[in-house]
């Protein structure tokens, strides 16, 4: 009866685990597509960004904002512009459930629950985009003053009881980011996140220089803002912050600013074409996967 019953057992905890470790096979399944659909969207929107870096110096438009913001509103701009949102739309959703997936269930491979905290920063980033991306969708008219906003807050949080304590560790922690992407660059180790090495693992010579080139523009980028978040919190002005746009604006007044904009410019324009061309050679992989 012992023997029995225990059989009884096992064979109903065989029974009621399955749909769940089917559940999850089928949601790994789509993380592949999910993520390159997630890299071309990226891809689109660096791509913009480093248009209008380039339109910084050569057009000398230093009124609009050289971010997600700007890009998006230079879509809107366009007829062709809103099958691009819709793109975007579709991509950073599909990134975010992707990443949020990732930080809830994590994986096997995984040496470091770093992983989980950074997919959790990811996924909110991109629902983020999402949501912009939806809001000039539906109206065009959304732009405003990235660095404007982000000063606003600074100058309210310095206000605050260890405001410059928090203002400078925000500073110091983008300080590391940008630090770490250039690392990442130079070191000829992974240039992705372990998710999107995961779903799209496959990476030719040109794809990995490419995402290098991209790194170290980006990582250059976050550098200059965390010194300019750092200034204000030890300055006590809030004026002194700085976003993408501010970065590469002041950046321009310093001697040979029009040329490292330049250089800036195109290895954003790399790491476009980094994440399109990844999504690109492992498309095979993915529909496999499916």
């Amino acid at each position: 009866m012992r023997t029995t019953r225990y059989g009884h057992t096992f064979a109903v905890g065989v029974t009621r685990t399955r749909p769940v470790r089917e559940a999850v096979h089928e949601a790994r399944r789509g993380t592949p597509v999910a993520g390159l659909v997630g890299l071309v969207a990226r891809g689109v929107l660096y791509f913009v960004v480093a248009v209008l870096a380039l339109d910084l110096v050569f057009g000398k438009r230093r009124g609009n904002d050289v971010d997600a913001r700007g890009a998006m509103e230079e879509l809107a701009r366009h007829g062709f512009g809103s099958v691009l949102l819709v793109i975007l739309t579709i991509g950073f959703a599909s990134f975010a459930l992707w990443y949020a997936y990732e930080a809830l269930t994590g994986h096997h491979t995984r040496h470091d629950e770093s992983d989980r905290f950074a997919d959790v920063a990811r996924a909110v980033v991109y629902g983020v985009l999402c949501v912009l991306a939806i809001s000039f969708l539906v109206s065009a008219n959304r732009g405003g003053d990235t660095d404007r906003t982000q000063q606003t807050w600074t100058a309210k949080v310095l206000e605050w009881p260890g405001g410059r304590l928090l203002v400078g560790a925000v500073g110091l922690v983008a300080l590391g980011i940008g630090l770490y992407l250039v690392w990442r660059a130079v070191s000829g180790g992974r240039q992705d996140s372990r998710a999107v090495l995961e779903a799209a693992p496959r990476e030719t010579s040109a794809v990995h220089l490419l995402g290098a080139l991209g790194n170290i523009a980006r990582g250059a980028v976050v550098v200059l803002i965390g010194i300019f978040i750092i200034v204000a919190a030890f300055e006590h002005d809030a004026g002194e912050s700085a976003g993408v746009d501010g970065s590469l604006k002041r950046l321009l007044d310093e001697p040979y600013g029009d040329a490292l904009v330049v250089l800036v410019a195109i290895g954003l324009a790399a790491f476009a074409a980094y994440s399109i061309a990844r999504a690109v050679v492992n498309r095979k992989h993915a529909a496999n996967a499916s």
